[in-house]
């Protein structure tokens, strides 16, 4: 049956175990419950920002085979120019079992090597060249993807329902780019609308159906990256006024004139 039990803690009353199991199982349980269909990924926070000498990853919950994993404070990373690409990685480490707890805890480091073991996730990569500065502020959609000396965030795996998707700041970038332009396609409306409006990251089925509609291509695992590359052509064939498939001309609304 649907129940919620809150302890009394009141005067002259003995303290029990299962008053005390009560508090801590029920934060568990509710987390549990209403990211129980969500993939591995970020779920809240852990936005980036930089100083001279440090990559700040700001608190925020990352979810990795059901477990939830808590960032309470900032955490610094120091970084250095070398002009090779780095990745910033979360490795989440055996559960260790002590006299009064499980610890479950990770471990955030910067990497030079590409390669994503099955225990690690990406925060972001960037590569600062001799003299430059790593910056996070970027330009519009296209300046996401800039090669050197910024913070790159598109491949970092956010929570979503069933599969992880991209940052939700990205696809608010890049709705914001598509509205501003002169839209006649209700699909590039509609879906425009949809990224700016949502707090969470837009659902990976969502975007994949615009890819497809849109560029008429196969329906696939698309990795954070191709995706990015495929919104960047559609931005791009939009602002320019060329379609960027063969499905965009039948998309347009029509006029039926009556004799």
């Amino acid at each position: 049956m649907f129940e919620n039990n809150y302890p009394l803690f009141n005067s002259g009353r003995l303290l029990k175990i299962n008053m005390l199991e009560e508090l801590r199982d029920f934060p568990r349980e509710f987390f549990d419950v209403m990211l129980k269909k969500y993939s591995n990924g970020i779920i809240s926070g852990c936005d980036i920002h930089v100083t001279d000498d440090c990559i700040v990853v700001e608190k925020g919950i990352i979810k990795y085979q059901d477990v939830l994993y808590l960032l309470k404070d900032d955490r610094e990373i120091e970084y250095k120019c070398n002009n090779k690409m780095m990745i910033l990685k979360v490795k989440f480490l055996p559960n260790v079992e002590c006299k009064d707890f499980i610890k479950i805890s990770t471990e955030v480091y910067l990497d030079e090597n590409l390669e994503l073991k099955v225990d690690e996730i990406e925060i972001c990569r960037f590569k600062l060249r001799t003299g430059a500065k790593l910056r996070t502020n970027h330009v519009g959609f296209d300046d996401l993807c800039t090669e050197y000396d910024t913070v790159n965030t598109i491949n970092a795996p956010y929570a979503a329902y069933g599969e992880s998707s991209l940052n939700s700041d990205i696809l608010r970038e890049f709705g914001k780019g598509l509205l501003k332009c002169n839209l006649t396609d209700p699909w590039d409306i509609s879906f425009g609308m949809t990224c700016i409006q949502s707090k969470d990251p837009v659902e990976k089925e969502i975007i994949v159906s615009y890819l497809v509609y849109k560029l008429n291509i196969k329906i696939n695992d698309y990795s954070n990256q191709e995706i990015y590359n495929h919104l960047l052509e559609i931005l791009n064939a939009i602002k320019g006024g060329t379609r960027a498939s063969s499905n965009q001309g039948r998309s347009k609304y029509r006029k039926i004139l009556i004799d």
